[in-house]
């Protein structure tokens, strides 16, 4: 029984008391509030962001940091293109990316036919999407879409900042930004909303690597673990290293395998 029996009063007659009552008190703990019904997730493979299109309130913000040469843009390009993976319709609203290299890349061609995309980023640009999706119905399903900041490095400001705080709020059920450095380039607050992550390979710089093993190695036991991690998850050029930061926190070797649960590696017992 969680509770209590406590007296609520009583009355004293010739200094005798002859009555008394009692009350049952719950106690105090706190109940999680139940999830508003926000409809049926569109289904996707469990390994990729969990993005919940068709969810109202859902959403990720995915951290990609990955230096040149290592991919990247193979990995955005098949988000959208790949049917194993999202897909060219999986976003209701469509996918738009803000890429200062889109025009320079070959690999994005197909991007840049496929959806709507601008080479040149400005704060005025993001406002101007975050003022559309605001005036978009809540119900209306093409107001969820995917937003990727792709390359900007040294553009991150507080217009992106604020996005990244309010994205979902605006119907953004995937936002992307993509960097090639981690201590320069990344906010701190991108870094607290950030929900998943990916570490391309093969990573040059070891000061920026050690960086990132700092940010979220206490994640995954310690940083030094987290560089034995990262190693085991990228034994072959272009591999990553992708986390999902939920409770417990995943570290899979690209999308494909789950090679540590938090503190527990593949050949721990789970």
């Amino acid at each position: 029984m969680n509770g209590i029996f406590a007296l609520d009063k009583f009355i004293i007659y010739s200094k005798k008391i002859i009555y008394y009552k009692y009350i049952y008190m719950e106690l105090p703990i706190i109940k999680k509030i139940k999830d508003e019904d926000g409809g049926k997730a569109k289904p996707h493979h469990p390994n990729l962001p969990d993005v919940q299109v068709g969810v109202k309130g859902g959403g990720k913000c995915l951290l990609m940091i990955s230096p040149r040469q290592t991919g990247k843009s193979t990995i955005i390009s098949n988000f959208f293109l790949s049917d194993s993976l999202y897909g060219q319709d999986f976003f209701p609203g469509g996918v738009i990316i803000i890429s200062p290299t889109i025009n320079m890349d070959s690999s994005s061609r197909f991007l840049k036919q496929r959806f709507e995309t601008y080479d040149t980023y400005s704060p005025e640009l993001i406002n101007s999407i975050i003022r559309r999706q605001q005036l978009m119905d809540d119900d209306d399903p093409n107001k969820e879409i995917a937003l990727v900041l792709d390359d900007c490095v040294g553009l991150l400001d507080k217009t992106v900042s604020n996005l990244v705080t309010r994205s979902r709020h605006y119907g953004i059920k995937l936002l992307i930004i993509s960097v090639q450095k981690f201590r320069s380039a990344v906010d701190p607050i991108i870094r607290a909303n950030a929900t998943d992550v990916i570490v391309g390979s093969p990573f040059p710089n070891i000061r920026e690597l050690t960086a990132i093993s700092e940010e979220y190695g206490d994640l995954f036991t310690s940083p030094k673990n987290w560089m034995k991690l990262y190693k085991q998850a990228t034994p072959n050029k272009y591999d990553f290293a992708y986390m999902k930061l939920q409770n417990p926190p995943l570290f899979f070797h690209n999308f494909e395998e789950i090679i540590a649960e938090g503190g527990k590696s593949e050949n721990d017992e789970m």
